[in-house]
């Protein structure tokens, strides 16, 4: 694979006699079919990984028929450095115009809570001091999760989706199935407890084929059971995919908000509380209310989206360098937005 440059394209197409214009014309025909020149996103190489992709789709599948996004609640952790602030205002560069916030992050504010689309669920901010610097997941274990979540579900009124990632606390499996690295004697208890006869003087390798043929096709998640047991439904973020949770838009107008208000020492995690629940405050249900609307609108388009690039892998419209030029000389209805789709597909395969 080479990195595409215009002057590259511009050599193959005329070597392929598929294009017999300059180089600024193929900058317009580039644009016109949706490319854009700009820091390379590594994510999304990941993102269309096969196991990531399949978990998409299915995300998307569920997500696209929820029938009333104002019973959709979004939940996430986050933080706030002690000496947040912005990174820019006017100043002569003097010491008396510059900020007095201390260099360097401080100390960590470790956040989470919920929202709909009418707000954020009362009673359910939970906000304590990191006791490390590195990793806030590290902090945030399942025991603490869960006592979090059982609030959350105490608070909701009604059946809701529950849409959050899979972090480790999250994902806590009932009847978790061993694998090579358990000890045989715990091999063996997993499947006995499951009806499977086992015992110990068996080898290893049996035990663990044993396993994999009697393990639930899907894991049954902890929390998943809870949300259930009181009448709703947890739907899981696909792997990378935070743009599918609203409540990430509303972190970045309080992180806002607390920067433009962290001015005054003292400089703690705990003085971080008052500009949180300040910032908390301020957001309106209005704020919510388009987030929400937003990221349906996101659901709904990368649906559409998979959808048409399947249909185009599937079509005859794919093309190789070797083909001619009157490819489409029958095509005359094909739409502008599946020649737009097809010409990306043929300059990622030239390329």
């Amino acid at each position: 694979m080479e990195l595409p440059t215009l002057l590259k394209l511009l050599k193959s197409l005329k070597e392929a006699d598929l294009f017999k214009g300059g180089i600024t014309s193929l900058r317009q025909v580039i644009k016109d079919i949706g490319f854009v020149y700009k820091k390379i996103n590594k994510r999304k190489i990941i993102m269309e990984r096969t196991d990531i992709a399949l978990a998409r789709c299915k995300f998307l599948r569920k997500a696209k028929n929820i029938s009333d996004w104002n019973k959709v609640v979004f939940l996430d952790e986050t933080w706030l450095n002690a000496n947040h602030t912005v990174g820019k205002s006017w100043t002569d560069d003097t010491a008396q115009s510059c900020t007095k916030v201390p260099e360097g992050k401080g100390e960590r504010l470790i956040i989470c809570h919920a929202g709909t689309a009418s707000g954020f669920v009362p009673n359910c901010l939970l906000a304590f001091k990191s006791k490390k610097t590195t990793e806030y997941h590290e902090e945030m274990n399942y025991e603490k999760f869960k006592d979090w979540f059982i609030g959350l579900l105490n608070n909701l009124k009604e059946p809701m989706t529950i849409i959050m990632d899979n972090a480790p606390y999250h994902s806590v499996q009932v009847n978790k199935p061993p694998n090579q690295s358990n000890r045989k004697s715990e091999l063996v208890k997993w499947l006995s407890e499951n009806g499977v006869t086992a015992d110990i003087t068996m080898l290893k390798t049996e035990l663990i084929a044993l396993v994999r043929r009697h393990k639930p096709p899907t894991p049954t998640y902890a929390l998943d059971e809870m949300a259930k047991g009181k009448g709703h439904q947890v739907l899981r973020l696909p792997p990378y995919h935070c743009q599918y949770n609203a409540i990430e838009l509303i972190w970045v107008q309080i992180k806002g908000h607390a920067a433009r208000n962290n001015i005054s020492p003292p400089f703690t995690a705990n003085s971080m509380l008052a500009p949180l629940q300040e910032a908390i405050s301020n957001v309106q249900p209005e704020d919510w209310s388009k987030v929400v609307n937003k990221t349906e609108r996101d659901i709904m388009s990368d649906w559409d989206r998979d959808i048409h690039i399947d249909n185009i892998m599937e079509s005859s419209l794919i093309i190789s360098v070797t083909d001619s030029d009157d490819e489409f000389s029958d095509n005359s209805d094909v739409s502008d937005s599946a020649m737009s789709e097809r010409n990306k597909i043929y300059f990622f395969k030239t390329f």
